[in-house]
């Protein structure tokens, strides 16, 4: 099975999709009843409007009101669905930053399946092989070692820690080990956190490196060179064939 990339954002937005209609799914019928009680509050107010004109822009603000809110309610799920979304939205942000850099030589891969889930963005170029994580998140974020806090800005008493760097540190340590047992070529995979929220620090280097997205451009051009321009292509070709073996291998012994 060859493993294909896929557009920003697009494994983010499929999942959110797909919970968005098994949410409403299982709320269909408190979706039936708001739409009966929004129908007829649109309907009254219709023909109320015909019965008193005078009183038409003020009923027609209350059948738009009706009309609005079902709409609003319905697209509006639990929050750790919509954090789907603002998943999809943070890799297109991020995709939109890298745009300018296919020009100049480097290669972006978007959404490249793991068969455990995917990697965002796989950005290879002179400064060598980076795996992209993007996080769109609503509050100030501060990075200490390699945990990112997020404190709340309308609630700054409510802060989290957010765990993504441990997995991304174990995705890149892992594609370096496949790239290697495949192709025999040798190149750390440096591990990157793409921060869209307010990150004061704008860019925090360690094992796992944090880069505000507006940042992200110009932070990877300035990284030394490591890679040749004309071996770029094999090592996106590596990249990805990395990724098939592991697909491969894991069906024969699934199958077995």
């Amino acid at each position: 099975m060859q493993v294909q990339p896929g557009v920003a954002g697009g494994s983010a937005q499929r999942k959110y999709e797909e919970l968005l209609r098994s949410w409403r799914r299982r709320n269909r019928r408190v979706f039936v009843g708001l739409a009966l009680v929004c129908g007829l509050i649109v309907l009254a107010s219709l023909l109320l409007a015909r019965i008193w004109p005078g009183q038409s822009w003020l009923l027609g603000c209350f059948a738009g009101g009706a009309a609005t809110f079902f709409g609003v309610a319905r697209l509006s799920p639990p929050g750790w669905i919509e954090n789907w979304q603002l998943g999809a939205w943070g890799e297109e942000a991020t995709a939109k930053a890298l745009g300018p850099m296919e020009a100049e030589g480097w290669v972006v891969v978007h959404d490249l399946p793991t068969g455990r889930g995917n990697v965002d963005h796989v950005v290879v170029g002179p400064g060598g092989v980076f795996l992209l994580d993007s996080k769109r998140v609503g509050g100030s974020v501060v990075v200490e070692g390699e945990v990112m806090t997020v404190r709340r800005l309308d609630d700054p008493e409510l802060v989290y820690r957010h765990p993504g760097s441990g997995h991304l540190l174990g995705l890149a340590r892992e594609t370096h080990e496949r790239v290697l047992r495949s192709t025999r070529i040798r190149v750390w995979v440096q591990p990157v956190m793409v921060v869209w929220a307010e990150f004061p620090q704008r860019k925090v280097q360690g094992r796992c490196a944090f880069v505000h997205g507006e940042e992200l451009a110009e932070w990877l051009r300035a990284q030394p060179q490591r890679v040749a321009p004309a071996r770029v292509p094999q090592l996106v070709a590596a990249v990805r064939l990395s990724w098939d073996l592991s697909d491969q291998a894991s069906t024969v012994t699934h199958g077995g």
